[in-house]
């Protein structure tokens, strides 16, 4: 396991590290509790392998006068019972920048490589007091660069290509003399997440040692999770997440597709018992078969899709109000609606009258909703998805109430407050759970917490359920959080419903009658087209009878959409290179199958795993979010998808059309993909709204 050029020097090296970092020991309110403690070990790793050489818990913060060590000392006594005179000792910043972790290396005697931040103080020199003070990054300049490659620990022969320099001997703060090294990836001189720092300590080292030997200090923490993803049995917390079903209170979140199958899998036989429950009372539907829906934050009009798809002949929703800011999402608004009341016809209009751009936050946009409402008998089920980034994993530094998209929040509740209408429901990402509302103290309420105390007080038992798209026909995985309100006036509980509380059990994949929906059957009919198409209006073979009865979904997907014509079967223009680099991945591959290609990346080994992702033609798709910026790549030609492809594989019809230009400007078709990006699945919608039918 430890590199052959690190093996002529050393026979085993001693790796520092601790979870104090990781989002685990967060905790995740109403899932998991903090963990208070912080765990260290030293991993010993050799030609056998990786293992846990000493470990040791500790709770960070304690006074002095509880004999609390620090945590440089602890690492310390670790070292002291497994180092030897073939160890090298290696370690991130938080340990490689502690002058008294540093001390007691050196008063060891121990070889040690350990990263330091570019923005620790170095002075060059041996002698204490002499040479020339700096930030270790302002040492780039003057450095002559060698190029290496390195490979990986842990990846299957991927390696990377760095740029490496000595930058002299000198110390880190008050620290001992070592030699001072640093590596670049990317080709970009200068401090940036791909700039590794560090010192050596204990004679000369060659610069290929030196790299392969700090980089154990950033490959650790991905390994580590890796097997504890692997030992861990279904149903077990996995850091701050759990898997399984769950039981409504405390709901389960999914981590990734990988896990998410595993857990599928595991929740076959409970699925099967979910029709188990007693029958629900069906009193919502006694004063009027029609219920009224108003929608907020409509964006492109996919919740509210789904709930018009929900109706049957006896019992059906009609929306009266879609509230939504933006104008160019207003006009898709306006188009789809003109569509649906087409497609779905029946003897009351389904949409509103009209669609205006309306900012929720004002009191005149809260005034024209009631009054909307009341025209048409009252609101009887209030939907939307206040804008999610606040929450994403993405925007995780902007998780705090100071982030406006997260007072968003307050809105809806204050919509829902008002209106009093009997069911409300709120589709966001898992990030609700984590992000606090107060966006001050990691022990404060977080935003869901804050919507159920809030709901409650209104009258509302409230529900919650992570649901994944996969689970009712939508060929993705999407994984999407649900918060649903059930006046009490409707006299539901808790023990009114099955495992899976007031939600739909799943219709597809282990423990259900139908296979996941794949990429192949969301896709296969589409005519194949070039880099760059941008014919809005697309020549299309119509499927046969036996297509359709062969395939729902694509049944589904053809139903009221102009015959002979497939529309918006356009891609953005790549340049070659970037087509080059399609042709390159395998089916299912993404970026590291073309990681040699990537120079303009600076840190190439932090890239997400799903850039320059081609799709498997027999799955489900990963996530659709902003599919050009990431790059997602058709399973089978060499392009990437196109706005069809995408609206498909996110369960839009064919006939649904994304307002804006052709052009591949600001309102055009760079506009339509982040309408589609942040739309919800209609066919999660119209799984949720059939089933709040019978309540």
């Amino acid at each position: 396991m430890v590199s052959p050029a690190a093996l002529l020097r050393w026979s085993e090296i001693l790796l520092v590290e601790d979870d104090s970092a990781r989002a685990a020991r967060r905790g995740t309110a109403g899932v998991t509790d903090p963990i208070i403690s912080v765990h260290l070990r030293v991993h010993r790793i050799d030609g056998d392998g990786i293992r846990v050489a000493a470990e040791q818990e500790y709770v960070p913060g304690l006074p002095r006068t509880c004999d609390a060590k620090p945590r440089s000392n602890l690492a310390l006594d670790l070292l002291d019972g497994v180092s030897s005179r073939r160890s090298v000792v290696v370690c991130g910043p938080a340990y490689g920048c502690s002058a008294r972790f540093l001390d007691g290396l050196a008063a060891r005697d121990l070889d040690a490589v350990v990263e330091v931040r570019p923005s620790s103080v170095v002075t060059l020199g041996r002698s204490e007091g002499q040479g020339d003070a700096c930030i270790a990054c302002r040492l780039l300049d003057r450095a002559e660069w060698h190029s290496l490659t390195v490979p990986v620990a842990g990846s299957e022969g991927r390696s990377i290509s760095y740029a490496v320099a000595t930058l002299g001997g000198g110390r880190v703060g008050s620290g001992p003399y070592g030699t001072l090294i640093a590596a670049l990836t990317g080709g970009i001189v200068g401090a940036h997440r791909g700039t590794v720092f560090g010192l050596c300590l204990g004679g000369d080292i060659t610069l290929h040692q030196w790299i392969e030997t700090v980089g154990w200090a950033r490959w650790i923490r991905p390994l580590v999770r890796r097997a504890e993803r692997s030992a861990s049995p279904p149903g077990a917390p996995v850091g701050n997440l759990q898997r399984g079903i769950g039981d409504g209170n405390r709901p389960k979140l999914r981590a990734n597709i990988t896990l998410s199958r595993r857990q599928d899998e595991a929740d076959a036989a409970v699925r099967l018992t979910t029709d188990m429950m007693q029958p629900l009372k069906r009193t919502l539907l006694n004063a009027s078969r029609a219920l009224n829906v108003v929608e907020l934050f409509a964006g492109a009009g996919g919740m509210g899709l789904g709930f018009v798809l929900a109706g049957s002949a006896d019992s059906h929703y009609r929306l009266v109000c879609s509230a939504e800011v933006n104008p160019v999402c207003v006009q898709t608004l306006r188009n789809n609606h003109a569509a649906l009341d087409g497609i779905v016809p029946r003897n009351t209009r389904q949409t509103p009258p009209r669609v205006d751009p309306m900012d929720l936050r004002t009191k005149r946009a809260l005034e024209d909703i009631i009054s909307r409402a009341r025209e048409c008998g009252g609101a009887d089920v209030v939907i939307g998805g206040p804008p999610c980034q606040g929450f994403s994993n993405a925007n995780r530094n902007s998780g705090r109430s100071s982030n406006p998209h997260n007072e968003l929040v307050d809105v809806f509740l204050r919509c829902v407050v008002d209106l009093a209408p009997r069911i409300f429901l709120i589709e966001n990402v898992q990030g609700i759970h984590w992000t606090r509302k107060d966006g001050a103290s990691r022990s404060g309420m977080s935003v869901l917490d804050h919507i159920r105390t809030h709901m409650a007080a209104a009258g509302y038992e409230v529900f919650t359920r992570l649901l994944d798209a996969v689970w009712y026909g939508v060929p993705q995985y999407r994984s999407r959080f649900f918060v649903l309100g059930i006046h009490r006036d409707l006299d539901y509980g808790v023990d009114d419903f099955g495992p899976w509380g007031p939600f739909p059990a799943p219709t597809h994949g282990p423990g259900t009658p139908h296979g996941y929906v794949t990429v192949g059957q969301a896709l296969g009919d589409l005519p194949p087209i070039g880099n760059g198409h941008a014919a809005d209006r697309t020549v299309y073979v119509e499927p046969t009878d036996d297509d359709l009865r062969a395939n729902g979904f694509l049944s589904f997907l053809r139903a009221g959409a102009e015959r002979r014509v497939v529309t918006d079967h356009v891609t953005s223009k790549h340049a070659d290179y970037v087509i080059q680099r399609y042709r390159e991945i395998p089916p299912g591959g993404n970026w590291e199958s073309i990681a040699h290609t990537m120079t303009n990346y600076s840190d190439i080994n932090r890239t997400h795993s799903n850039i320059y992702r081609r799709l498997l033609w027999d799955e489900p798709s990963i996530t659709i979010g902003h599919y050009r910026k990431s790059m997602l790549v058709h399973p089978l030609q060499p392009r990437g998808l196109s706005l069809r492809e995408a609206a498909r594989l996110q369960s839009f019809p064919d006939w649904f059309r994304f307002a804006g230009s052709q052009e591949p400007r600001a309102g055009g078709l760079e506009h339509k993909q982040q309408q589609l990006a942040n739309a919800v699945c209609p066919l999660v919608t119209r799984a949720i709204a059939r089933f709040i039918l019978n309540l």
